[in-house]
C-alpha cells in the first residue's frame, strides 16, 4: 500500500466554494481534486520550464542537438 501524506489547507471562502464545486462536477474526493490541481501546476512548470530551454541561445547553437523541442512544444496538447 502506498503511504500519503496528509495535509490541512485553509482556503478563502471563494476558492473553498469552488474546490466543492470542482468536487462535485468532477465525482471526486476533494483529496482528488487537490491533488489534480496541483498535478496540473507542475505539467505547466514543466511545460514553461521547456519552452525556456526551448529559446535559450545556447540550446539552440549546440551542433549536436537538433532536438526538435520547439516544434514539438507547439504541436503538444498541453499549449
Amino acid at each position: 500500500m502506498k503511504t500519503l501524506a496528509r495535509f490541512t489547507v485553509s482556503l478563502s471562502p471563494e476558492l473553498a466554494q469552488y474546490a466543492e464545486e470542482v468536487r462535485q462536477r468532477l465525482g471526486i474526493s476533494r483529496s482528488e481534486v487537490f491533488a489534480l490541481a496541483l498535478k496540473r501546476l507542475r505539467e505547466s512548470e514543466l511545460r514553461e520550464g521547456y519552452r525556456a530551454l526551448a529559446e535559450d541561445p545556447d540550446f539552440q547553437e549546440d551542433p549536436w542537438i537538433d532536438s526538435g523541442l520547439r516544434e514539438t512544444l507547439e504541436e503538444s496538447p498541453w499549449s
